[in-house]
């Protein structure tokens, strides 16, 4: 047996990936994250609302995923007690309005600064006038990735790490000139994804209902899928077809798992992390410092493409019909949520009453507070869910089981997790770090 170490360049963090070989295709992979930040141990013995300047730091690219778990985890351990938060709708158009700028960039980066470099390497020349990093386009891409954030920036103060969210709903009141300077940044993005993204309007892409119809288009996405179908994309980088999704997401407000196509309830307190693998559990025969999650013991994938399969998007279901859970689905999905989250942030832009109450302060002190609570959120990689547990005020622990975990921990042999099993019984180093990469890693979430 032949093994091989790749060290995972270009992403959000550090990541190894270790490969079995046998007859000259991987037999098993080792996910390695090698970081320990110990961010839930700091958390320990602060006061409940230090968390909510702390969490943000966990990650340089989903903070505000990191506090709006927090804030739903401390509002939830109200609730437990028998005290609930009334938020108005201003504070929850405000909250899911910067969440959508955070995912949008989110997407747009991985897309253009991830993605499509290492499709065009693959390649290995077809499409040589195009040279990502220096044509226009990527230029685009990075003002685009900006205006997304200068929008929600306008509401939460800063980005990253804003502190903005507070018990009861949000610190920031907006005026009318406010609310006018996000609409232009929202439609500067906008227009950034017509010309060059989709090849059309809004409107016209959240129409196309089947893969065929996506190819019509002369845009950078029917480039990319174009590139993969020619490589056979469709049939790489499959993995047990198990979906989940526990925050709430467009018309989903509940949790849900699919399996394939057929969608059942789910519930969050079947969602557990397993130390199995890592240095946790075994310091001599541990590899990682990352857990695992599952959900009554099985993997599930979590991110676009399961919340755009579990809500029924006609797309994302065609695709997945004619490529399964393959990398061409996860690419398109997080693509296709570009289009939602821009078309929904516009609406939510259009309803926020600047004159309602943006914080109901609590009358109950958070010093008397002994309780518990969970706060979940679909963050730009997946489900992200934070457990606080609270005695008089202060944290005696804190558990956040972060995206990567769901869709990148370590499984065994026989039962790999979701990246293992999709990158097992490849036959190149170059396909096995581009499904692994089609994923969305994020490996300073994962390393807690």
């Amino acid at each position: 047996m032949k093994i091989t170490k790749e060290i995972i360049e270009r992403i959000e963090g550090e990541a190894t990936l270790e490969l079995e070989w046998e007859n000259q295709r991987i037999s098993y992979a080792k996910i390695k994250f090698l970081n320990y930040r110990a961010i839930e141990d700091i958390l320990k013995d602060k006061h409940m609302l230090d968390s909510l300047m702390i969490t943000p730091r966990v990650c340089g690219i989903c903070s505000h995923s990191h506090v709006t778990a927090t804030i739903n985890a401390i509002e939830d351990s109200y609730k437990n007690i028998g005290i609930e938060l009334q938020l108005t709708d201003k504070a929850k158009y405000i909250r899911e309005l910067v969440l959508n700028a955070e995912k949008i960039q989110n997407h747009i980066k991985w897309f253009y600064f991830l993605i499509l470099p290492e499709l065009f390497k693959i390649n290995r020349g077809k499409f040589a006038d195009t040279e990502p990093f220096k044509d226009r386009e990527w230029f685009e891409a990075q003002s685009a990735i900006a205006d997304i954030l200068k929008m929600g920036s306008i509401f939460s103060g800063q980005w990253p790490h804003g502190s903005y969210l507070m018990s009861g709903g949000v610190t920031c009141d907006p005026l009318q000139s406010d609310i006018t300077n996000a609409k232009n940044f929202l439609l500067s993005v906008q227009e950034f994804c017509e010309n060059r993204l989709y090849g059309c309007d809004i409107d016209e892409f959240l129409q196309i209902e089947s893969m065929s119809d996506l190819m019509n288009f002369d845009s950078t996405l029917d480039t990319a899928v174009t590139i993969m179908k020619e490589l056979e994309f469709n049939a790489i980088g499959r993995s047990y077809d198990r979906f989940i999704s526990f925050g709430n997401y467009m018309d989903i407000n509940k949790p849900l798992k699919a399996i394939k196509t057929r969608v059942f309830n789910a519930n969050v307190k079947f969602a557990k992390e397993s130390l199995e693998n890592s240095f946790f559990e075994d310091k001599k025969k541990g590899f990682t410092y990352s857990k695992s999650a599952v959900y009554k013991d099985d993997f599930y994938e979590v991110g676009p493409l399961a919340r755009l399969m579990i809500n029924k998007d006609p797309l994302i279901r065609d695709c997945h019909r004619r490529c399964s859970d393959s990398v061409i689905s996860r690419i398109t999905a997080r693509a296709k949520e570009i289009a939602i989250l821009l078309k929904r942030s516009d609406f939510v832009l259009k309803n926020i009453d600047i004159k309602e109450k943006s914080l109901n302060i609590p009358k109950f002190l958070p010093k008397n507070i002994t309780s518990q609570g969970i706060g979940v959120v679909e963050a730009a990689r997946g489900t992200l869910i934070h457990k606080i547990f609270v005695e008089e005020g202060k944290i005696t622990k804190f558990d956040i089981i972060p995206p990567t975990v769901w869709n990148l921990g370590n499984g065994s042999p026989k039962k790999p997790s979701i990246a293992q099993k999709a990158i097992i019984g490849l036959d190149s180093i170059e396909k096995a770090d581009f499904v692994f990469k089609s994923f969305d890693i994020c490996s300073v979430c994962t390393t807690q």
